[in-house]
């Protein structure tokens, strides 16, 4: 079946609105599921089975309240052991591919499987993310909503026999929708499909367009069920000293730091879960029981955690409790989701990011109080900059941050963390499908091969003095001639070296064992004319869409189209040989930059 689109003959800007649109809306209502099944399964074993009560966000409220039921600490060992198994069974019994924090999985669907994603996974990803956060393990909601939008724009995508590169973008819109939806910042959605993609600056440009419509759509879906406002209550900090910056510059390397210790961790943890000789569907169990150990001694390092970063912005927390939370944060987030649990990883992050500000902030007032004379603004600034650091998200992060906390005034002091953030862990990410650039992606390698071929001209690499047969030889001196080179695929010309045609070995062996036809055959009569030659000031592309048209390794080079005097030939090896060569010159530039 045609391309949808193609047969109702529809612009290209309605398509992606109509797309956008849908994709947008399923999105929303998505995140609508996923956060009343999130907050009902917390209220249930967090709130009514353990007994304890999370202070809530200004602009998440709880939707079903409080109990109360007594806290029974104890229960702190089994609950999130209790949901590990839960999750793990979903995960692994039914899609293997919503183990872990679920970005992954969506960026390498857009990057190898043309934004394929199994219609399935969504669901189970959302039931069993609701599970591990709701029982207290520490997680958060991007993973989950990241596949819910890119799952749904994958299926739309197939239903409507779009083309491979329409369902990659369908996909990275729908998971850019997830996020602006979820966290409130539509803005941020947007360029997050797009920047999530690559571990470098790079950007997936064609998704900006679609995903723009896309967390528009779903942003306003998922608010006006639960409202417009920010998802944190944020004093109006405000950046007004230059001098500030030297403090700000001390965050970003405490953010690099730590994000470094984060992404160690977790993939550490992650490892040795790999190799346990006990079966997957008991691992996120084993990892919700360390989990719950953990929460027993520090209840607040359990669940997503955002009452925390609101906390911080208030100064209501000490340093000594910020610098225990970034490690409590950093080892539960590490065996809920390393050891195959499923939740996402940016909740979690914001509350380590948060922590490390907040910690900077009340250890550089207390030693330089006439510069940093609003600790809680380092909460915010180190959000951004840690989550930037990790994710190689820069852009879309600061955006993000300012997103949800309603504060804009931060920007040059989140830009500059962030940056510095970036450049330091440029080499790391906690995402490690995501592939340095648009270069090294498989969805692009056909794309790039062209332009490098598009700015060299034949007449830089064609060989000048080819070797020829004349058009009068005989077929027994072809023959004899033929085992004395090394080449198959011979320029055919006159006396004038006008160009005949050209004789590939190939096409003479079904007259090798003709008898009688040594004297009557000549060169002319056998090569092949139908041949395109090309001319010296056409380029390396041009020449290798005439050589994949016409499946052929040599092109003969003439002066002109109407004299067609041969002045060289061009084959299909040393158009590779080219490309591989100026290939391997952008390596070594990145790799001198890098340093």
């Amino acid at each position: 079946m045609n391309n949808f689109f193609s047969r109702i003959n529809l612009p290209v800007i309605g398509r992606w609105f109509i797309l956008g649109t849908l994709v947008g809306i399923v999105a929303g209502i998505g995140a609508i599921v996923f956060f009343i099944l999130l907050q009902g399964i917390g209220y249930f074993f967090i709130d009514y089975v353990i007994g304890m009560r999370l202070p809530e966000t200004a602009g998440e409220p709880s939707l079903f309240g409080h109990t109360t039921s007594e806290l029974k600490r104890w229960l702190f060992f089994f609950v999130p052991a209790f949901g590990g198994l839960l999750s793990g069974f979903l995960v692994f019994k039914f899609a293997p591919e919503a183990e872990g924090h679920g970005t992954d999985a969506a960026i390498e669907a857009i990057h190898t499987k043309n934004g394929y994603i199994r219609w399935h996974v969504p669901i189970i990803k959302t039931i069993a993310s609701a599970i591990t956060i709701g029982t207290g393990g520490s997680g958060g909601r991007e993973g989950p909503i990241a596949q819910i939008g890119a799952g749904f724009g994958s299926f739309l995508g197939r239903v409507l026999h779009l083309t491979d590169r329409e369902k990659r973008i369908l996909a990275a819109a729908g998971m850019g929708a997830g996020i602006g939806a979820i966290f409130r910042s539509p803005m941020a959605g947007a360029i997050f499909a797009a920047e999530v993609m690559y571990s470098s600056s790079d950007l997936e440009y064609e998704v900006l367009l679609p995903s723009t419509i896309t967390s528009i759509i779903a942003y306003s879906v998922f608010c006006t069920m639960f409202g417009w406002e920010p998802l944190f209550e944020t004093p109006d900090f405000r950046f007004i000293n230059p001098l500030e910056l030297i403090s700000y510059t001390l965050l970003g390397f405490l953010c690099a730091g730590f994000g470094y210790l984060y992404i160690k961790t977790f993939y550490g943890i992650h490892a040795v879960f790999k190799k346990l000789k006990i079966s997957n569907y008991f691992k996120p169990m084993l990892g919700g029981l360390v989990t719950g150990a953990i929460g027993f001694f520090i209840p607040q390092a359990l669940g997503g955690g955002y009452e925390q970063i609101e906390l911080g912005m208030h100064s209501q927390l000490s340093i000594s409790f910020l610098l225990i939370l970034i490690i409590a944060k950093i080892l539960t987030t590490s065996f809920s989701i390393g050891s195959g649990g499923s939740a996402g990883i940016f909740g979690p992050s914001m509350v380590i990011g948060a922590s490390v500000g907040g910690f900077s902030g009340l250890f550089l007032g207390g030693v330089m109080p006439q510069i940093v004379t609003e600790p809680g603004a380092y909460v915010i600034v180190g959000m951004a900059g840690f989550f930037s650091g990790i994710a190689s998200t820069p852009l879309s992060t600061i955006i993000m941050v300012s997103e949800m906390t309603g504060n804009y005034h931060l920007l040059v002091p989140a830009m500059w963390v962030s940056t510095l953030s970036f450049l330091l862990l440029r080499n790391h990410t906690i995402y490690i499908k995501q592939v340095n650039s648009r270069s090294d992606s498989p969805i692009h390698k056909g794309e790039f091969f062209l332009q490098v071929l598009q700015t060299i001209k034949v007449k830089e690499i064609m060989r000048k003095d080819p070797i020829v047969i004349r058009e009068d030889l005989k077929f027994t001196d072809i023959l004899n001639f033929i085992p004395t080179v090394k080449h198959n695929n011979f320029p055919v010309v006159k006396q004038d070296y006008t160009l005949v045609g050209v004789l590939q070995f190939d096409e003479i062996r079904e007259f090798i064992f003709e008898e009688g036809l040594e004297d009557l055959v000549v060169a002319g009569e056998i090569c092949d004319k139908d041949v395109t030659p090309v001319l010296e000031n056409y380029t390396l592309a041009d020449a290798i869409e005439i050589i994949g048209f016409k499946n052929i390794e040599m092109l003969p080079v003439v002066n002109n189209l109407e004299e067609k005097k041969l002045i060289g030939i061009l084959t299909r090896r040393d158009i590779v040989y080219i490309y591989n060569r100026e290939m391997l010159k952008q390596k070594d530039i990145k790799v001198a930059t890098d340093f």
